[in-house]
């Protein structure tokens, strides 16, 4: 075999293991995706909690979101039946707008937030809430 085509055998095997052994250490990040599902009619939290959980600006909720290994997408006009806790709840989004600003631009900034909501078809200026729920659960409140 000629030292031209050994050459040209190794450059495509050294190509071909570069890029296996980016697709292997990306892989962790693709599997590790949390599983996103819309929460049922009447499952936001409970309005006494939603309330200081909206008015405040808390960027680790974002590192919650992209390590979370579920996230419950509650749409902020169904979360609550009760005629009372849907008032209270509106009234807490009306007197929210600066932290909801804040979320929103955060995620802007954030490269991995955007892609996650991308990919699961929801636009950053529709998050209203990322709550925390315990165990790798995340419920995500969205307009």
């Amino acid at each position: 075999m000629n030292n031209a085509l050994k050459g040209n055998i190794l450059k495509g095997l050294g190509a071909t293991a570069a890029a296996a052994a980016i697709l292997i250490a990306a892989a962790p990040a693709f599997a590790s995706a949390p599983a996103f599902s819309l929460a049922q009619p009447n499952s936001g939290m409970s309005v006494d909690s939603f309330d200081p959980q909206v008015q405040v600006f808390n960027r680790q909720n974002i590192a919650d979101l992209l390590h979370a290994r579920s996230v419950s997408v509650v749409k902020f006009d169904t979360a609550w039946n009760d005629g009372g806790d849907a008032t209270k709840a509106f009234d807490a989004l009306n007197a929210s707008d600066q932290s909801i600003h804040l979320l929103r631009e955060a995620l802007k900034a954030d490269p991995a937030a955007m892609h996650l909501l991308a990919r699961n078809h929801i636009a950053v200026n529709q998050v209203i809430d990322i709550a925390p729920a315990g165990n790798g659960a995340v419920q995500l409140y969205v307009s």
